[in-house]
């Protein structure tokens, strides 16, 4: 098992970004897949690919028990910052280091594209209970040129380092078609809920540090990308981002 090294360097070079730029997620969102995937108050969870806890922190109400699993030690560092009182495991997707059978249901925010879908749709289902179920999530910013005048200014700056980047493993859709091919699951059903986030322009420059293809660029461009931003919105006193959060979910056969 080896992780895409893009996510490696990218996520540890940039955990204390990630916790302070990026959106969390509706409360909607999780009620709706709490719900969905029939989650009750004494099941065990797994929030695979944690991060910095974002949505850990979300599911401890829910449930008597998370259990988080983290590959990237920088973001388990600052896991651990946030949620002390919640061990962050280190695994991946691919290896999960969890019993057979173990949670009731498997949370994945903002990782799902990363994964090897194959393993990780097979160690899911290993670490479910019989009929368990997985919830994913995504947000998508929903802003447009029209609503946010230095938006095309902003793209112009970023949109380039994207592309050299290149796609996400499982990204474009492909994870659920890749989902399907492995007959483990049943047939993912989908809805969208919406959330704004506001963010000093510090907190703005964060989250985009915390993007992967920014924070993996040499220390160099990665500043000089950051420095831009920042001169482009001097004159703004708050970033709106209306989001789109897509939620999916499906049971194990």
């Amino acid at each position: 098992m080896s992780l895409d090294p893009r996510a490696t360097r990218g996520f540890g070079q940039a955990a204390e970004c990630y916790e302070r730029g990026r959106p969390s997620y509706p409360p909607a969102a999780i009620a709706r897949l709490i719900d969905k995937l029939g989650v009750t108050r004494g099941a065990a969870v797994l929030d695979l690919a944690a991060g910095t806890g974002k949505l850990t922190r979300l599911l401890l109400p829910y449930v008597t028990r998370v259990i988080a699993v983290e590959p990237v030690a920088s973001m388990r560092s600052e896991f651990a910052r946030q949620l002390p009182t919640v061990t962050a495991l280190d695994g991946a997707a691919e290896a999960i280091p969890v019993a057979d059978g173990s949670v009731g249901a498997v949370f994945v925010g903002e990782a799902f594209h990363w994964f090897d879908t194959p393993e990780a749709a097979a160690e899911i289902a290993r670490v479910l209970t019989t009929g368990g179920g997985l919830g994913l999530l995504w947000n998508t910013p929903t802003w447009t040129d029209q609503e946010t005048s230095w938006l095309p200014a902003f793209r112009a700056i970023v949109k380039h380092h994207k592309r050299a980047a290149g796609t996400y493993p499982a990204g474009d859709g492909e994870w659920e078609r890749a989902l399907a091919r492995t007959r483990l699951f049943d047939t993912v059903h989908h809805a969208c809920d919406s959330h704004v986030q506001r963010l000093t322009v510090d907190d703005f420059v964060a989250q985009v540090a915390s993007w992967s293809w920014i924070a993996g660029l040499s220390d160099t461009k990665r500043a000089a990308v950051l420095a831009d931003v920042r001169a482009l919105l001097r004159a703004q006193t708050e970033i709106v981002i209306p989001h789109r959060t897509d939620v999916y979910w499906t049971r194990r056969r």
